[in-house]
């Protein structure tokens, strides 16, 4: 993100070739290959440190705590975010997995750290961590509820003033596990898909929430194509979770009365 003349890095991806190098969250890039980043925008930095995997470049970055400034060598490679960069065990008997987004794999990925928590412990509870994570595919959100509840369950609903806009998503697989004891992290980051999840464990009896009021994003969006080689976004439905509640936090219609 930005701060000033300059880009702040705010977290390296896990196994990334920033984070292998040592680059930290909050280090300030100054210079790239020699040039200053002074006056770039997040999007130019981006593209600057963008390459051809197996290329490298420099990048000298201010720390907070160190008198000087710091360089660094990367090389870049082919990047593959993983949706769940941890899992693990917080004791004896807890597991936890961290979901940062919500990507094609992600039900998958997540199934797979459960059973691996599972054949490697006695697994008591499970901490499922959605924090700072936006969100991403519908489909996925539902499949990672599934996980813990039967099929056949009612997940979201979208509503429209268009009939053809009212849907409903439910569970359609079996489940691994009804009565392993479940909390959900959630924070003021914690958007759309991942307020579908928590928000329908919480209204299923399924899970604890813990943590800040989640974001409010509930929009479902379709783009209609213009002349003039344009296009324009308009909102045709909201997000309801099993009780009737509606993910969205700010009413646009209203907002300024």
């Amino acid at each position: 993100h930005k701060q000033g003349d300059y880009i702040i890095i705010s977290e390296p991806y896990e196994k990334s070739p920033a984070q292998k190098s040592g680059l930290k969250a909050g280090d300030k890039i100054l210079k790239i290959n020699e040039k200053s980043a002074s006056g770039k925008s997040v999007e130019d930095v981006s593209s600057i440190l963008k390459g051809q995997p197996g290329t490298s470049f420099k990048v000298v970055v201010e720390r907070d705590g160190q008198p000087n400034p710091l360089t660094f060598d990367i090389l870049r490679e082919k990047i593959t975010i993983d949706p769940v960069p941890f899992y693990g065990m917080v004791d004896a008997g807890t597991g936890y997995i961290k979901l940062n987004s919500f990507t094609q794999t992600a039900s998958a990925d997540v199934k797979k750290a459960i059973l691996d928590l599972k054949s490697k412990n006695t697994l008591t509870g499970l901490i499922l961590d959605l924090r700072d994570n936006g969100g991403g595919l519908l489909t996925e959100a539902v499949n990672i509820v599934n996980l813990f509840v039967k099929k056949n369950e009612l997940v979201v609903t979208t509503k429209g003033k268009q009939k053809d806009k009212n849907r409903s998503y439910q569970t359609n697989m079996e489940p691994i596990d009804l009565t392993l004891p479940l909390v959900v992290l959630v924070n003021g980051m914690s958007a759309s898909a991942s307020e579908i999840v928590a928000g329908a464990l919480q209204d299923l009896d399924r899970a604890v929430i813990v943590g800040r009021r989640t974001y409010g994003k509930g929009l479902v969006q379709n783009v209609f194509p213009l002349s003039y080689n344009t296009q324009v976004k308009i909102t045709v439905a909201k997000y309801y979770i099993p009780s009737g509640r509606c993910i969205q936090e700010i009413d646009y219609a209203h907002k300024n009365t």
